[in-house]
C-alpha cells in the first residue's frame, strides 16, 4: 500500500469511536451470514466440503451472484475457507452450529436477528403509542430451542431442591417440552405429578417425549391456564414449579398467582421460581431480554428479584433462599417454602 494511504487510514482509525463501531459492524456482519447459512441449508449442506456448482444442486440455487455473495462473506469473516476449489466450514461459530448443540446455537443466531433484532428496529414507533410485537404465538418454539442454554444450570438446581424428598408430587406451570420434569424423577424416582401448559402443540411434544423417555406412569400432561385451573389440577403438591414463565403474568396478577400457588402446596411444599430478573444496568443479557418483553403484546417487563421475594413473604412463604447461577448475570432461582 501506498505510504500515503496508509498514512490517510491510520488518521481515519484515530476517528474517536471508529475502531469500536467497525469492529461491531464485523460481529454484526458475521451474525448475519450465520443466520442465513443456517436458514438457507449452506452450513448442513457443507457437512462434506463441496465445489460451489455441487453446493448451487443442493440448495437449488437460481440467482449465482446472491450465491456468490453470501459466498464470499463466509470467506471474509473466515467462517468459511476454500481449499482445493471445495468449501468447508472453518469458523468457531458456523462449526458449533454444526455440532452436537447446534441447534441451541443456531437459535440463539436466529432470536438475535429476528425478534430481538425487531425491538430496536420498531423501538421508535413503538415508544410513542405504535402498536406492540404481536408474534409472541409464532416465536415459541424459537424461545424454547434457545432457552436450553440455562438448562445446566436449572438441572442443578432442580436436584438439589428435590433431592431425598418424599413424597414428591410435582406442578410444573408451563411444562414445556417435558424436560424438567425428566429431571425431576432422574434426581428422586419418588417424583410423579402434572405438567401444565397453554400451547397445544408443546402439550403434544411434551406427552411424546414423556412417552419416548417412559415416563407416561409418572406425570400427565395437560393443556391450560394456571389462572383458570383445569379440574385434573388438584393439589396438594409438594414441588410447584415457574420456569421462565413469570414475567408472561401481568404485574397486578402475580401476588394471585403466587398466594394460589402457595394454597395448593402440601405443609411442607416448595414453590421454585427461575428465571431472569431486571437487569438495572448490571447484566446485558436481562437488558435485552427486558427489551423483547416490553415491546411484545403478551409479555411484561421483567421484575426486581426483590419485588418477587416481597412478594412471595406478603403471600405467607416463611423462609425464602436465592440462588444466583452466574456472576454478572441476574439469572437466578428461588426457593420459597411455606415454614
Amino acid at each position: 500500500m501506498n505510504l500515503k494511504y496508509m498514512l490517510i487510514f491510520m488518521r481515519i482509525l484515530k476517528m474517536p469511536g471508529l475502531f469500536p463501531i467497525m469492529k461491531d459492524l464485523q460481529a454484526a456482519i458475521r451474525m448475519n451470514f450465520l443466520f442465513a447459512a443456517y436458514r438457507s441449508g449452506l452450513l448442513n449442506a457443507l457437512a462434506t466440503p463441496c465445489d460451489r456448482e455441487v453446493l448451487m444442486e443442493k440448495l437449488h440455487v437460481k440467482r449465482p451472484d446472491l450465491f456468490d455473495a453470501l459466498l464470499d462473506v463466509g470467506l471474509a469473516t473466515k467462517e468459511l475457507a476454500l481449499i482445493d476449489q471445495k468449501f468447508t466450514i472453518k469458523g468457531r461459530r458456523s462449526k458449533a452450529i454444526m455440532g452436537p448443540r447446534g441447534d441451541m446455537f443456531a437459535a440463539m443466531v436466529q432470536a438475535s436477528l429476528t425478534y430481538y433484532s425487531d425491538a430496536y428496529r420498531y423501538a421508535t414507533g413503538r415508544m410513542k403509542g405504535g402498536e406492540l410485537g404481536d408474534d409472541l404465538e409464532q416465536i415459541g418454539d424459537l424461545i424454547a430451542r434457545f432457552s436450553k442454554v440455562g438448562e445446566p444450570f436449572i438441572k442443578d438446581f432442580i436436584k438439589a431442591a428435590v433431592s431425598g424428598k418424599e413424597p414428591l408430587r410435582i406442578l410444573d406451570v408451563g411444562c414445556g417440552s417435558g424436560i424438567y420434569l425428566q429431571t425431576t424423577y432422574n434426581a428422586n424416582q419418588n417424583a410423579m405429578g402434572v405438567g401444565l401448559d397453554v400451547d397445544e402443540a408443546v402439550v403434544r411434544q411434551a406427552r411424546d417425549n414423556l412417552a419416548a423417555w417412559g415416563l407416561t406412569d409418572r406425570f400427565n400432561i395437560i393443556r391450560g391456564d394456571i389462572r383458570h385451573s383445569p379440574a385434573e389440577i388438584i393439589g396438594p403438591f409438594d414441588f410447584i414449579t415457574l420456569y421462565n414463565i413469570l414475567y408472561y403474568f401481568q404485574e397486578e396478577d402475580r401476588k394471585g398467582l403466587l398466594y394460589k400457588l402457595r394454597g395448593m402446596l402440601s405443609p411442607q411444599g416448595v414453590l421454585a421460581v427461575v428465571m431472569n430478573f431486571r437487569s438495572r444496568g448490571k447484566d446485558v443479557g436481562a437488558a435485552n431480554l427486558n427489551m423483547v418483553n416490553c415491546s411484545l403484546k403478551g409479555l411484561t417487563p421483567l421484575p426486581d428479584l426483590n419485588e418477587i421475594t416481597t412478594l412471595l413473604k406478603q403471600c405467607g412463604f416463611g423462609k425464602i433462599d436465592i440462588h444466583r447461577f452466574m456472576p454478572g448475570s441476574t439469572f437466578s432461582g428461588v426457593v420459597a417454602c411455606i415454614s
